[in-house]
């Protein structure tokens, strides 16, 4: 009993001493993944007040009395990359296949997801991101990762649309991966400290090259111009990440024309109203031009709703405005004839390659021709040796004295 007093009294005096003026020690608690974390959630929660320094006394004992973390809190595990399996089990017995419908430059079907997905990772694997952009990849890189997309996918390159598909869809994946780099970029405090951090998405070579670029004056300049333009955007819609050839297939039945469309992909049911008040004013705009479309030039009403949205929106070159980038925009006059005389030539290109191949099956049928001629006069000329031989012959029999 006396021995446990004593050790009682001994904790109580090392309390006490912790609580005197003894040797202290200084544990630093506030550290730079608390900043992380506590900034990545501060939309969600509020910021908890960490005192800078907790003193806590050197004496041993008295560590086992106070609660003191042995690591900082980690991060919550998240989701991870994709893996693509549902696209590797898919695969293995063929290409896979995907609709793109004439007049559009995107896929539709229900593989839409899996064709980005799979696009999506060849980039990220293939691509040389040095580059500002997919206008930059040279051609050699370009005609690699094209490869590779028509390796996986049923595809129909004798279509402009569908070598369109992909072409779109890997400068928009090779953009999109850019401005996940320039997101680890803008993680780190300085430039100096990106460049040394690094990143494990891309080679370290590679990394510094964007870097340096990121960091430059005019990155920066052109940065602070697509803010503005962005900020200048009167009208935004409801599709969220889908495109609009996936929403209109989606949508096909209680959206038949461009105007019931526009309604879908620019009304919040949350809200109960237009996302925009320049995108209700359009749509205003076109329900009326429809009412004060005469009986007489009725007909169509799909027809005359795509005709009127059209009219409402306005043109712009290459681009269908109110339909995204996928929808393919209906040629000009002079496009028109452009296309024909592009058609055309191409249409005398195969027709050379056509008449070159020809030719020369025409030149080895001609010189088979010219040895089997060849032949035939060697065939006769020992047929003759061999009559004339048969002959003399002849001859010697009928002659007993010459024998």
């Amino acid at each position: 009993m006396r021995g446990t007093k004593n050790l009682q009294g001994g904790r109580a005096g090392n309390r006490a001493a912790a609580r005197g003026r003894g040797t202290e020690t200084l544990l630093r608690t506030h550290m730079l993944r608390d900043e992380r974390i506590s900034f990545s959630d501060a939309e969600t929660e509020g910021p908890s007040e960490i005192p800078e320094e907790v003193r806590i006394p050197a004496n041993e004992a008295s560590l086992s009395n106070i609660d003191v973390p042995a690591a900082p809190p980690e991060k919550k595990r998240g989701r991870g990359p994709a893996r693509s399996t549902e696209f590797d089990r898919i695969r293995k017995f063929g290409k896979i296949a995907v609709e793109i419908k004439d007049g559009q430059r995107g896929v539709s079907c229900q593989n839409a997801t899996m064709f980005s997905t799979r696009v999506t990772w060849i980039v990220k694997i293939y691509a040389d991101m040095r580059h500002a952009s997919w206008s930059r990849v040279d051609k050699q890189n370009k005609d690699e990762l094209t490869d590779r997309v028509r390796a996986d996918f049923v595809l129909d390159w004798t279509k402009s649309n569908h070598r369109e598909t992909v072409a779109m869809a890997l400068a928009q994946k090779y953009n999109d991966y850019h401005y996940l780099l320039h997101g680890k970029y803008m993680e780190y405090d300085t430039h100096e400290a990106a460049i040394s951090g690094g990143t494990k998405l891309v080679d370290k070579a590679v990394w510094q090259c964007l870097c340096e670029r990121w960091g430059s004056e005019d990155f920066k300049n052109l940065s602070a111009r697509n803010k503005q333009n962005r900020s200048n955007q009167r009208i935004n819609h409801t599709g969220g990440r889908k495109s609009f050839v996936r929403l209109m297939e989606e949508k096909r039945e209680q959206a038949p024309n461009y105007v019931a469309f526009y309604k879908e992909v620019h009304w919040s049911r949350k809200k109960g109203r237009f996302v925009t008040e320049a995108a209700e004013q359009n749509y205003n705009m076109m329900v009326e031009l429809l009412n004060e479309m005469p009986p007489e030039d009725a007909g169509d009403d799909n027809a005359n709703a795509n005709a009127v949205f059209k009219e409402v929106l306005g043109s712009r070159s290459g681009y269908v405005r109110g339909l995204g980038h996928l929808v393919i925009p209906e040629p000009s006059e002079s496009l028109l004839s452009n296309r024909e005389f592009i058609r055309l030539r191409e249409e005398n290109e195969k027709n050379k390659a056509e008449a070159e191949g020809f030719k020369r099956k025409l030149e080895t049928f001609m010189v088979d021709v010219s040895k089997m001629q060849a032949c035939f006069e060697e065939f006769d000329r020992l047929n003759s040796r061999v009559t004339e031989l048969e002959s003399q012959r002849e001859s010697q029999r009928e002659t007993p004295g010459d024998a």
